[in-house]
């Protein structure tokens, strides 16, 4: 005999809607009464249409006296049916209850109270996977509200115990406790392999320092798909008890339920409930022994903590002071001229003053490896922001002291070398544009950030290659010795572009990591913007030319002039306007076919022009 315990609320639901259904000979209906249940034998299948407060209360006894329990959707049963994958359809919520097998699973209590489908703590948000939120304008819309919201809450100190771990003590603005992934939105992703059965429970702790941090939280959990690893700002563990506590204590919603408590005493019974699940939660039979697990190195701890839990979350997250010493440290061993230093500065620049004679590349990629000017300059970008003189002075006496071996040892080379050749490694280094400030820039940025994060220092010598600090240096030392003013002032220019875009871009980056406060940092900033806005203007100067320069090339290449093409155009000076190119011509060509080239040419640039042309003959 199978049994129907109910609502008595509901009798006429009952009547309607479920008894139809039923086999009234097979099953047994009974009204739920708290106080006085049924009892039935152990082994009994009991169908249950009840609320959510009425199951947790017999959920006891049923254990108890060992019944089968089969849900049907109750309209007040929301979690309970979403706990036990239970069909919002009658019949087939009906037709599982009578046809499925018993499953034995686990049984998840809060200071002895059962957990039906979940326990928030806090703020955790409703954070769907991807392609629950149907449409980019209603997943933008998701991700806005959450964030407005989040502006205002303060994180709160927990101190959480799991029973084969230490306490850890953190800060967290919420936490989802669940039996199985399939409680929880955000659990489908994190806990996938997450049994009703395997006889542990899951909380999921939501701690960004920073709303830029929670922002790409939510953006990835409503957008992305999959989840291959735990993202920054949550924490998982994975036990069989656990104890929760907060001062004063802990406000917190179990089944919907509003509660509060001085400390969550968490408890997984293993196997101890007789169900027959519903066909939206999936049993494992083969179950093996599970170990406890906890991942939590995306979790504040020390002194993070009370800085978190003072005020609501900064805009963006602001270092850790165990990260601030270590980098400091760091930067400090980079402002002084040590003997690494001095040694790496010389062989760079001689390295780099060759390569430049000798028109090669890979010789002065070398340069650009070797070269340390990278570290002091990164140095002056945190004492900037942060205004220590004492970084800053011994950053700029460092840099200064790299300055003058570098230009020393280009001028010794360049001496050394009975040859003054304008090679395209040199010649390329005297005319710098605002492209090369844009290079900079990205580069003080990649070298803040690979700085500040010690798992990318690998990535420091192809910050180097990008920035190319000393060839530079080196063309300006070449200049000196050759006495071209030019040749000295355009090196040198670039020189002080990338000094300047790198201490720029990399003192906003450690503004935006958190190293420094704005207001602390706004000094170093205008005077940084203000080195930078004066370097642009010979730059700009610069790239107009060089785009000028670019259009005329275009309009030159390939041009016909009766039976003479034009090739291999390039301006080797702007004033006045020199171009150098080849004439093909199937004839020999004579002095007033040159001289008909030119009048041509200056029609069409509306210039005088000094033409440097040789005479190709064109044999087909």
């Amino acid at each position: 005999m199978d049994f129907l315990l109910f609502d008595s609320q509901c009798i006429d639901q009952v009547k309607e809607n479920v008894l139809p259904l039923l086999k009234v000979d097979e099953v047994f209906p009974c009204e739920y009464k708290a106080e006085s249940l049924p009892d039935w034998p152990a082994g009994s299948r009991v169908l249950l249409y009840l609320s959510d407060e009425q199951i947790c209360s017999m959920l006891a006894l049923a254990v108890e006296r060992k019944w089968h329990l089969a849900l049907l959707p109750h309209p007040n049963a929301a979690h309970s049916m979403k706990g036990w994958g239970c069909s919002v359809k009658l019949d087939e919520a009906e037709e599982d209850a009578l046809t499925q097998d018993v499953s034995k699973v686990d049984l998840l209590l809060c200071n002895q109270r059962p957990i039906l489908n979940a326990l928030i703590i806090g703020q955790v948000y409703s954070l769907r996977p991807g392609g629950a939120v149907e449409g980019i304008a209603k997943k933008w819309q998701h991700i806005f509200r959450s964030l407005i919201s989040l502006r205002a809450i303060i994180p709160k100190r927990y101190v959480v115990q799991t029973k084969n771990a230490d306490a850890i003590e953190t800060a967290s603005i919420g936490m989802t406790v669940v039996e199985h992934g399939r409680n929880s939105s955000l659990g489908r992703k994190l806990l996938p392999d997450s049994q009703i059965n395997d006889g542990m429970f899951h909380i999921i702790m939501l701690a960004p320092r920073s709303v830029v941090e929670f922002f790409r939280l939510i953006s990835h959990s409503v957008f992305a798909r999959n989840v291959n690893s735990v993202p920054r700002s949550i924490a998982l563990f994975k036990t069989m008890q656990a104890v929760i506590s907060s001062e004063p204590g802990i406000e917190y919603r179990q089944d919907g339920v509003e509660m509060c408590a001085s400390r969550l005493e968490l408890e997984c019974q293993p196997q101890v409930l007789g169900l027959i699940p519903g066909r939206h939660v999936e049993i494992d039979l083969k179950t093996t022994e599970q170990k406890e697990q906890r991942k939590i190195q995306h979790l504040p701890m020390g002194e993070t903590v009370s800085e978190l839990c003072k005020r609501p979350l900064r805009w963006i997250t602001h270092a850790s002071g165990d990260d601030f010493r270590e980098l400091y440290q760091t930067l400090r061993e980079n402002a002084t001229p040590s003997a690494v230093f001095l040694t790496l500065m010389i062989l760079s620049t001689l390295l780099a003053s060759f390569g430049l004679f000798a028109n090669s590349p890979p010789v002065i990629i070398g340069a650009m490896i070797l070269a340390p000017l990278m570290g002091p300059i990164i140095s002056l970008a945190m004492a900037m922001v942060r205004q220590d003189l004492n970084l800053l002075r011994s950053s700029v006496i460092t840099l200064l002291i790299g300055l003058g071996l570098g230009l020393l040892f280009a001028i010794i080379v360049s001496w050394l070398i009975p040859l003054v050749p304008n090679t395209s490694e040199i010649l390329a280094r005297v005319r710098p544009t605002l492209i090369d400030l844009g290079v900079a820039v990205v580069s003080g940025i990649a070298g803040a950030y690979a700085h500040a994060k010690a798992s990318l220092a690998k990535s420091m010598a192809g910050v180097a290659i990008a920035v190319a600090l000393v060839p530079p240096l080196a063309v300006t030392g070449i200049g000196i010795s050759w006495w071209d003013l030019p040749m000295m002032s355009g090196a040198f220019l670039l020189f002080f572009t990338n000094l300047c875009g790198i201490v720029l871009s990399a003192a906003i980056t450690f503004i935006l990591l958190g190293y420094a406060p704005f207001q602390r940092a706004k000094r170093g900033l205008i005077i940084s913007t203000l080195a930078v806005a004066l370097v642009s203007v010979p730059l700009a100067f610069s790239f107009s030319n060089m785009l000028n320069e670019s259009i005329t090339v275009q309009k030159l290449e390939g041009l016909q002039i009766d039976n003479i093409r034009l090739e291999s155009i390039q301006i080797s000076a702007a004033q006045p306007l020199t171009i150098s190119l080849n004439l093909l011509s199937k004839q020999p060509l004579l002095a007033e076919d040159h001289q008909r080239v030119k009048q041509h040419i200056e029609g069409l640039l509306g210039q005088k022009v000094v033409l440097k042309a040789r005479s190709l003959l064109l044999i087909e």
